[in-house]
This record gives structure tokens, sequence and C-alpha cells, in this order.
């Protein structure tokens, strides 16, 4: 399955690049050719990683309504028990007033000082146990968070080992990222491409190719950086340099994921 990484990161100035040009990478073609196991690997290593974090939420969750039963089952046995005491030391304190009209007004008395601090004991209660489920959904969803901030992670590293094999074992891979390269620029009539030593043989090889693409082209100067290891790859112009190596397009791949991670 053919998927996008968009555009080429833009080191100097002006109107270098076109309005959003998509370089198309055949992910199915990586996998097939030389990650097929090390991708495997990572599927298993996602699922264990997806798997134990939902256990662990699941555990939390299971946790946090114990807790939170147990509070509001404390809160009315200490509103049955405050109302129960008032009732009684109500009834007594008007039973010393008058007998008759103490059982009405202890039971009256009893009942509304009963019910005001029950009320306040439970409410109290009920509101402890609220922040006790809140704390523990926190750290549920937090726990979650973690584990997709792993597997990102896990993402990231096998697209890297994966597109580093394909660097090392297909030598045009440079040719076609400078071709695409090419196609996201402004011409110019002077091209000047600086790769590693390693890539050096293979792009001066294809200067004809590289030069039938970009048409209005009149010279192209090839260099070697001894700072560049191989994939690594500049495309410099009158107007200004585009970096289109290997380490830009994984660098496109992990602010992608992060961006969205980061909205979600």
């Amino acid at each position: 399955m053919s998927k996008i990484i968009k555009s080429f990161r833009i080191i100097e100035k002006d109107t270098l690049i076109k309005e959003e040009k998509q370089l198309d990478i055949n992910y199915a073609e990586l996998e097939s050719d030389v990650g097929s196991a090390i991708l495997t690997e990572a599927r298993h290593q996602s699922v264990k990683i997806l798997s134990d974090a939902n256990e662990g939420a699941k555990k939390i969750l299971e946790d946090a309504y114990f807790k939170f039963e147990e509070k509001l089952n404390e809160a009315q046995e200490n509103a049955k028990e405050i109302f129960h005491n008032a009732k009684i030391e109500g009834h007594k304190e008007g039973y010393n007033v008058g007998y008759e009209d103490g059982k009405i007004q202890g039971h009256s008395e009893g009942y509304e000082i009963g019910y005001e601090e029950g009320k306040k004991a439970s409410e109290k209660l009920i509101k402890e146990a609220l922040e006790i489920k809140n704390e523990y959904i926190e750290i549920r969803n937090n726990s979650l968070k973690k584990a997709e901030e792993d597997v990102i992670k896990l993402v990231i590293q096998i697209y890297e080992k994966v597109f580093y094999q394909k660097v090392e074992e297909d030598e045009e891979l440079i040719v076609s990222l400078v071709l695409n390269g090419i196609d996201n620029l402004e011409i110019s009539e002077k091209l000047i491409i600086i790769v590693s030593e390693k890539d050096y043989e293979t792009i001066k090889k294809s200067k004809d190719i590289i030069l039938a693409k970009a048409s209005l082209i009149d010279e192209l100067d090839i260099r070697v950086s001894s700072d560049m290891k191989k994939g690594d790859c500049m495309i410099e112009t009158s107007m200004g340099s585009v970096d289109v190596g290997v380490n830009t397009q994984l660098q496109e791949v992990e602010d992608l994921l992060k961006n969205i991670l980061s909205n979600e």
C-alpha cells in the first residue's frame, strides 16, 4: 500500500518549493523487500504494548469503582447513624421539658438535626468518592496515553531500521530522492547536488537522467561532502537549498506521528 510523506525541508529562502508536492513512498515494497521480519516483530510488540496498557487500565478502573462504592456505602451508613443519634438526643431534650410535648418536639428536632448533619456528612463523603474516581480515571488515561507514545516510538524505530536497510541495499534510492527533490523546485539554470562519498558515483552515473528530468537546467554540478553519510543529499540553486536526504524523510514521518498523537 502506498502512503504519502509531504514536502521537503527548506534550508534557505524564497519560493524554492512549489505549493505542496508530495513524495510517494511505497511501504509495501519496503516491507516485501527488506523489512518483513522486522515489521512482523514490530506488530507483535505494538499489540503487546496496547494489550498490557488495556489490562492495566481495566484494573485501575476496577479499583476506582471499588473505592467509589466503598465511600458511597460509608456515606450512607454514616448518615443513618447521625440521623438516629440526633433523633434520640432531640427526643431526650424534649422529654425534659414535658412528656407529651417532649415526645412530639423531640421527634421533630431529632429529625431536623439528623437530616442536616447526615446530609452534610454524606455530601462530604460523596465528594471524596468522586475525587477518588476522577483521580483513578486520570491515572488510567495517562496510562493509555503512555502506551500510545510507546507505540509511536516503536513505529519510528522500525521505520528507521527498514528505511536505512533499504538505503544500504538499493543504490538507486538516492537517485529517486534527487528526482523527487527536483520535482519540488522552482527550476533555475544551475543545479548543485551534494551527496556523500558513497553515493557520488551513483549520482554521477545518473546525471543524464537528472538533466532529462530538469529540462530547464543548463548546468549540473555534483559534489561530495565528507560530512555526509549514505542517503544524505542537499540540492542547491540560486534561490536556496533543500535537504532531500533520508534523515529528512524520517524526520517528516516522526513529526507527522507526533503531531497525530498530540492532537488526540
